[in-house]
């Protein structure tokens, strides 16, 4: 805000140019008039004094060349009381030429400027975007702040990107290997007194380390610094790197921590914009894409942040970030300290900082993320001795059907002795014997499941088991890093979808193209559907079941035609290795020999008694006893209902 006396000053200048332009400048022809000229003049005679002004030129603006020596001198005088009305002693440092020091790492281009001495764009060096361009956390957009703002002398608020900073280095530089080299931002005041932004930048790493430190002012009766804390002020527009936009924007989000506290997230899986007031010990903040993270980790926790995430329109950026974060620093030490880190969420590095960054991945509740955590360390190691992960991803569905293969066979002969049994006279004659008593039916037949050794439920284990597997590869295969940009078959990237055919029009649910990974699914789906079918007993009471399988398909088409197109290659190679195993194990079991087994078990259960019975199977039958009893109580119970009310009626 200008003070009174610089507001007076500025309006007296202005006026005397309205003087000098009324009165005294030359005449001129109208057709060697300067337009510019005349409009500045003609704008002046048209506005109020009270926002004359406005008129003056912005601070970074040039005042034009063609304005009379007079009125520029006025123009610069009035534009240097405004900034030392503005910045008080900081009012030299707003002035200077943005200088641009470009560094470079095995990870990472970094680009400073010295104009705020802040860090102005990073890109990775062994990513790129969808288009093959390199891949930005962050880009030099105007839209995009980084800066923190301090209270100085009571009444000024000063601004780190309005001021000029004087760099360490001059030229570009490059850091490798296990190098660190310190660079530093610094704005000299008189008194000894300075801010100074240091970024220590490592050769093999993701990330930087990052002070800021108020040297030399006045804290104990607040003659220079107003408050012993700052204000920081980080915008991100992030851009759009993925394929997919929408998978892109349903991933990205702001996590934070706090001391103590388990992980939060804000808008993801949203298009709505979201804001929220943080207080208390915040240990770090991320502006977490789909596959890449800024994050901002301090020293010291945050004493507090507002955060807000929105969707702007178009598909340029995926959202918009922002954050507004308290920092508390120590009087005696005005040096705060922070580390930035710029790079993929990687499950390894981001746990090697043993910060909890790893949290902010999205791997699944409870035992489905410990799935995962695994997965990334079976991926990491096969991806040591093999390039393609496709092949990777072929290898770990063997892997997993190996290791579920002894229940699988467990499963597979359980179904077939059941069905095996359902072909029998004993079996037909319960159809017949109670067919207008689904229940007795049914407890019949279990009873002679039991004595033949074979079990309704021995088909489920391993199906129980997979899920969880299938689930946690959901989870897994859209935002895994490992997987962007790696290609196989016709697939040029295994982390998005695939696309055969382009289709001119978009279909709800669906999208505007053809995955082929996808159609591949559905068809090993009624595949190892119909296989399954084969090989189960019919199901008598409810025949119409076993057509529900088949629509799963359809779902799947629909819904997974725009994911990940690794997820449908790992799901259909599963479920072909299922086919295959379920091919084998029918072919080397005789069905003629398998009941003749069974009928011999038959007859050494019917000794035991009740513990030829399972667990399971005694808690049926207890289940069923207590069934009994309750209906036969309730028609005691409309029996005796009954009676009272035919003695009422002889009454």
């Amino acid at each position: 805000m200008l003070d009174r006396n610089a507001l007076i000053g500025m309006s007296l200048m202005l006026v005397m140019m309205v003087m000098y332009y009324t009165f005294f400048a030359p005449e001129t022809k109208p057709e060697s008039a300067d337009p510019a000229v005349t409009e500045q003049v003609e704008g002046v005679e048209e506005i109020a004094p009270e926002d004359q002004v406005a008129l003056l030129p912005d601070e970074d603006q040039p005042i034009d060349p063609t304005l009379p020596d007079s009125v520029k001198q006025a123009m610069e005088i009035a534009r240097k009381a405004e900034k030392a009305a503005k910045y008080a002693d900081f009012a030299p440092l707003t002035q200077g030429e943005e200088q641009f020091i470009t560094v470079t790492t095995d990870k990472l281009v970094l680009k400073f400027s010295s104009k705020g001495g802040k860090l102005l764009s990073a890109h990775l060096n062994n990513h790129e975007t969808y288009d093959s361009l390199p891949l930005p956390i962050f880009t030099d957009n105007p839209n995009n702040q980084f800066y923190f703002e301090f209270a100085y002398q009571k009444r000024f608020a000063i601004r780190s990107d309005e001021i000029y900073f004087s760099p360490s280095k001059t030229t570009d530089f490059t850091v490798s290997g296990e190098n660190e080299q310190e660079f530093k931002m610094v704005a000299s005041l008189e008194g000894g007194r300075s801010v100074e932004q240091i970024y220590t930048i490592k050769g093999n790493a993701y990330d930087l380390g990052y002070s800021v430190s108020l040297n030399g002012f006045n804290t104990k009766d607040r003659r220079d610094l107003k408050n012993s804390s700052y204000q920081f002020k980080w915008v991100s527009f992030v851009p759009r790197t993925e394929k997919a936009i929408s998978s892109q924007r349903e991933k990205t989000a702001i996590a934070y921590m706090q001391s103590g506290e388990d992980l939060e997230t804000m808008g993801g899986r949203t298009s709505d914009t979201e804001s929220e007031f943080v207080q208390f010990a915040i240990d770090w903040i991320s502006f977490k894409s789909q596959f890449f993270s800024h994050i901002f980790i301090a020293d010291e926790p945050l004493s507090s942040a507002k955060l807000e995430i929105s969707v702007p329109p178009g598909e340029k950026i995926a959202k918009i970030m922002k954050a507004d974060m308290t920092v508390e620093f120590d009087e005696k030490d005005p040096r705060t300290n922070f580390t930035m880190y710029l790079g993929p969420n990687e499950y390894d590095v981001l746990n090697k900082y043993d910060r909890n960054l790893e949290d902010q991945m999205d791997l699944g509740y409870l035992f489905i993320s410990q799935i995962n955590i695994g997965t990334i360390y079976v991926f990491k190691f096969l991806e040591k001795y093999i390039s393609n992960y496709g092949l990777i991803i072929l290898i770990f569905a063997i892997l997993v059907k190996l290791i579920v293969f002894p229940l699988t066979y467990k499963s597979y002969v359980s179904m077939a002795k059941l069905r095996v049994i359902n072909e029998t006279d004993e079996i037909k004659s319960l159809d017949e014997k109670h067919k207008d008593d689904p229940q007795k039916q049914q407890m019949a037949k279990m009873n002679i499941y039991r004595q033949m050794g074979a079990s309704p439920f021995g088909g489920c284990l391993p199906m129980i088991l997979q899920y969880p597997i299938l689930i946690s590869m959901f989870f897994f295969f859209p935002q895994s890093v490992e997987l962007r940009h790696k290609s196989f078959l016709w697939a040029d990237d295994l982390s998005t979808y695939d696309s055969v055919l382009e289709l001119p029009f978009s279909i709800p649910a669906y999208g505007d193209h053809v995955s082929l990974f996808t159609l591949l699914m559905a068809v090993s789906i009624y595949i190892y559907t119909y296989y399954q079918q084969k090989s189960q007993p019919t199901n008598s009471a409810m025949p119409m079941m076993k057509y529900i399988p088949y629509a799963m398909p359809i779902i799947f088409v629909i819904f997974l035609n725009n994911y990940a197109s690794g997820l449908s290659w790992y799901y259909f190679a599963s479920n072909i290795i299922s086919i295959i195993q379920t091919t084998a194990i029918r072919a080397s079991l005789d069905d003629e020999k398998l009941l003749t087994q069974m009928r011999a078990l038959k007859k050494k259960s019917a000794k035991k008694g009740k513990n030829g019975k399972s667990r399971m199977e005694r808690w049926m039958d207890a289940q069923q006893k207590k069934q009994e009893e309750v209906m036969k109580q309730r028609r005691g119970n409309q029996s005796n209902k009954g009676n009272r009310n035919s003695r009422r009626k002889k009454k």
